[in-house]
């Protein structure tokens, strides 16, 4: 029988998406995120505040070995029974409503409440599946633009597996342009757009070379890459449009929202769940 094996890091909860992004890359089929704000199941190792726990699936012990000491943290390495690793991630995600958007699981047969716009994703080895905190803000924002906004043009700077792209596009915005710099996600976000029946420009090109300007321009990265970005997200915003930034821990908030205050955008309300937030700007005109 072949056997498998988990790897078990703790990070901090900042670095959680850039370190499971590298376990990814590592080769492991599957990796699951768990947070400090959660309550975990009955003899489940539970993270220290501020931290996360990521468990990820390999094939191969070396290749575990290998993608843990690209982290920088101890890590403990685990046989398992012989399964599916590449279907065990699944468990646990559901069908979802988040404001007009019924979001679900390509595996999973569901009806979406009467009015709801069906996404239907299946996000492979891209990030982005509607359960984050992050993500599930950035949904949410994205559907309120597009009720008050009809016909607004959408940017998702770092789409993942394209969802907040999709849900913009099933929501009406007659353009909306996505972009990742890892092509695994490009296609990913491609193949979940022609699952849903919607165009989106899917580029791997930077935010800088996307043409043209948007009524709204959302970026659920990490904190560091934002504030790097924040020429090239200004430039990207139509007069009088909106920009929306995740990603973000609380502490993180100041830090992140400076670069673009300077660039003369207006903040809005933002929106917080558990220790993540969610920034909202506005560029006059």
């Amino acid at each position: 029988m072949t056997r498998s094996w988990s790897l078990a890091a703790e990070v901090e909860a900042e670095r959680a998406e850039e370190a499971a992004a590298l376990l990814v890359e590592g080769g492991a089929s599957g990796v699951e995120e768990r947070s400090a704000d959660l309550l975990p199941m009955p003899g489940e190792r539970q993270p220290a505040p501020g931290h996360a726990l990521l468990v990820a699936w390999f094939e191969d012990r070396d290749a575990a070995e290998e993608a843990g000491r690209s982290l920088g943290v101890p890590v403990e390495i685990s046989p398992v029974e012989d399964r599916d690793w590449g279907e065990e991630w699944k468990r646990g995600l559901e069908p979802l409503s988040v404001g007009r958007v019924f979001l679900r699981p390509s595996w999973v047969e569901a009806l979406p409440p009467p009015g709801a716009v069906e996404v239907v994703l299946d996000p492979g080895m891209a990030f982005g599946t509607g359960t984050h905190p992050t993500t599930a803000l950035c949904l949410a924002a994205v559907d309120d633009l597009l009720a008050r906004r009809p016909g607004a043009r959408v940017l998702d700077a770092g789409t993942g597996s394209g969802l907040l792209a999709i849900a913009a596009a099933r929501l009406g915005s007659p353009r909306v342009a996505a972009n990742d710099n890892d092509p695994v996600a490009v296609r990913v976000a491609a193949e979940n757009a022609a699952r849903n029946g919607v165009t989106l420009e899917l580029t791997v090109d930077p935010v800088a070379a996307i043409p043209g300007t948007f009524d709204l321009v959302v970026a659920n990265i990490l904190a560091n890459v934002l504030v790097e970005l924040a020429p090239d997200l200004v430039a990207r915003l139509a007069p009088g449009g909106e920009l929306v930034l995740a990603g973000i821990l609380g502490p993180q908030e100041e830090e992140v929202a400076a670069p673009f205050r300077a660039a003369g955008l207006v903040p809005l309300p933002g929106a917080r769940r558990g220790e993540w937030s969610l920034l909202r700007f506005r560029r006059a005109g």
